[in-house]
């Protein structure tokens, strides 16, 4: 009988011990934080689709004469001037006439610095652009191969600064540096701001003449 009592108290013992709960809950995994949504981005506008507002923007119907003027008043400026080697001007075909600057004679050698025959054309090509309506100007550092590209942008920039001098607001000014040709040169374009397509002014000259 003692036996059979000291076995039940055994397996009583044992049956507590088996059956504790456990003094602590287990810890919690770590829950990621919720992904929020993101919203697509909006469309991008292509760049002809712009519109600037621009209060001197020449009307459409007097595109033609203010560019004839332009021409006009640039080429008595310049022909007032003495002969230079340094630089040509060349129009027709109903554009603007543009002014080729031969790089290695506009700047002194291997630097930016613009010689002083050029000051004065310039200058007069910037008071020409004055003679009627807004006009942006494009000024175009061409380099024969890849080395010369760091040259032809200062050189560019130099342009750049003299007309920002001369008073062209620095939102008309553009520039940019293509490589490729057979000599350094700079080119300048002055492009008019005509109404209802005001936003082509400022693209690449390639890409407006395509626009139109």
């Amino acid at each position: 009988m003692r036996a059979r009592l000291g076995g039940l108290a055994a397996l009583l013992a044992l049956a507590g011990c088996t059956a504790e709960a456990p003094t602590s809950a287990p810890a919690a995994l770590p829950q990621a934080p919720p992904v929020a949504a993101v919203a697509p981005p909006p469309p991008v506008s292509s760049a002809p689709a712009l519109a600037f507002a621009v209060a001197d923007a020449i009307p459409e119907a007097q595109a033609a004469a203010v560019v004839a003027d332009f021409d006009a008043a640039l080429k008595a400026k310049l022909s007032a001037l003495p002969l230079s080697s340094a630089y040509r001007v060349v129009s027709g075909g109903g554009q603007a006439a543009r002014m080729i600057l031969d790089a290695d004679r506009a700047f002194e050698a291997d630097n930016a610095q613009l010689k002083a025959e050029l000051l004065l054309p310039l200058a007069d090509a910037v008071a020409a652009s004055r003679s009627g309506g807004a006009w942006v100007v494009h000024v175009i550092g061409r380099a024969p191969t890849a080395a010369d590209s760091d040259l032809a942008e200062r050189r560019a920039v130099s342009v750049l600064a003299y007309l920002g001098g001369q008073g062209v607001a620095g939102g008309r000014l553009r520039s940019e540096t293509r490589s490729g040709g057979s000599t350094r040169s700079l080119e300048l374009l002055f492009v008019p701001i005509i109404q209802n397509r005001e936003a082509r002014a400022w693209m690449a000259p390639e890409s407006a003449a395509a626009a139109r």
